[in-house]
């Protein structure tokens, strides 16, 4: 997987200033995919049919899920990541998720919004120690 991820995460879209000005909600658009492909590459691992590995994604992509991890993974947030994540967190949106809470649905917008601008700004290494972070929580939930 990190040979294939490696592929996805070489060139950044804007410079680290010019990530940082983003508006939050494009950052998290972008976010929420590069996570997206992250999860489907990691439950690919399980070898099982389709309707199988979308419903292991789709427990994984939820609001829900994604505020828990940002919530596990607050400690490991930089000064610069930690207000990244607050202003995607604290952004005016238009829509709510159908299956979270206002609190969760706005802490999942700030994990997304975190992912994008690690993904945006070219900070590889930096999102490989998160993905790397993340499997290790979902391998100690079991």
């Amino acid at each position: 997987m990190e040979e294939n991820l490696r592929r996805y995460f070489s060139a950044p879209l804007w410079t680290e200033r010019e990530a940082r000005g983003q508006n939050p909600l494009v950052l998290a658009y972008i976010g929420d995919a590069v996570f997206e492909l992250f999860v489907r590459s990691d439950v690919l691992a399980r070898n099982e049919k389709v309707s199988a590995l979308h419903k292991a994604s789709a427990d994984r992509v939820k609001a829900r899920a994604q505020a828990e991890l940002a919530a596990a993974l607050s400690d490991f947030f930089t000064e610069e990541e930690e207000k990244i994540f607050l202003r995607g967190r604290n952004t005016h949106q238009k829509t709510m998720a159908k299956n979270a809470t206002v609190a969760e649905y706005r802490n999942a917008t700030g994990f997304e919004c975190l992912i994008g601008y690690l993904y945006g700004a070219g900070k590889s290494e930096r999102l490989r120690a998160y993905f790397t972070e993340i499997e290790r929580i979902w391998k100690d939930e079991g």
